[in-house]
């Protein structure tokens, strides 16, 4: 593990807390105004992920960079057969299985903490979410092609815009923090998307983000 990746892994385990807030909206009044104002589409990439994984009954997802499980746990609701999410925060990890005991999800969601690089699975799956990940890789090409030998039917990605006003904030913000961050131009995530083998059905904005299926 290379010193960005350290330093990414620290950032999520300290926050993980304060990260899962933004889902369960369990802020103070004027953490809620702000999330709402400026991190609506956090909530919109989820509604999006979740209309591309249709049909679910039946499927396997796998959940790449999953926090606490966010994602995770409306899939298994929605007919998905098999949910995996993996990430190298263990608090991340933590949290989602304690969430998956709740919810009486723990049979449908597998957690696993392990950099998306060696993780192995003996088959691919249906479909597989990247979402809010791109953020913090710096080889983001290295990840699409193991993305890629994952996903059998669609690969849901986001990648964070360089074209919009808060991207040189959010870069200053993450930097200060000691955590790094990454952005792209359209060109940018369509180059490496073909480079690496995957072809897009779908890319449009959404906020200060690129949301993309590729199959």
């Amino acid at each position: 593990m290379n010193r960005d990746e350290v330093r990414v892994r620290r950032h999520f385990h300290h926050s993980a807390l304060d990260f899962d807030a933004i889902y369960t909206g369990k802020k103070s009044p004027i953490g809620r105004l702000f999330d709402r104002l400026l991190r609506w589409d956090m909530q919109e990439r989820l509604k999006l992920t979740l209309e591309a994984c249709e049909p679910l009954q039946g499927k396997s997802v796998l959940d790449v960079g999953c926090g606490t499980g966010r994602f995770c746990f409306p899939l298994a609701e929605k007919g998905a057969e098999r949910v995996v999410g993996v990430d190298f925060a263990e608090a991340m990890i933590t949290g989602a299985r304690s969430l998956a005991e709740q919810k009486n999800l723990a049979d449908k969601c597998r957690f696993e903490c392990v950099d998306i690089m060696r993780f192995e699975a003996e088959q691919p799956f249906d479909y597989v979410i990247a979402v809010g990940l791109f953020d913090y890789i710096k080889d983001a090409r290295r990840l699409m092609h193991k993305l890629r030998k994952l996903t059998r039917i669609k690969a849901i990605m986001t990648f964070p815009r360089a074209d919009t006003w808060r991207a040189p904030l959010r870069k200053v913000r993450l930097t200060v923090m000691g955590c790094p961050v990454y952005f792209y131009t359209e060109r940018r995530v369509r180059d490496h998307l073909m480079i690496t083998g995957f072809s897009v059905s779908n890319l449009h904005k959404v906020g200060k983000l690129y949301f993309v299926e590729a199959t």
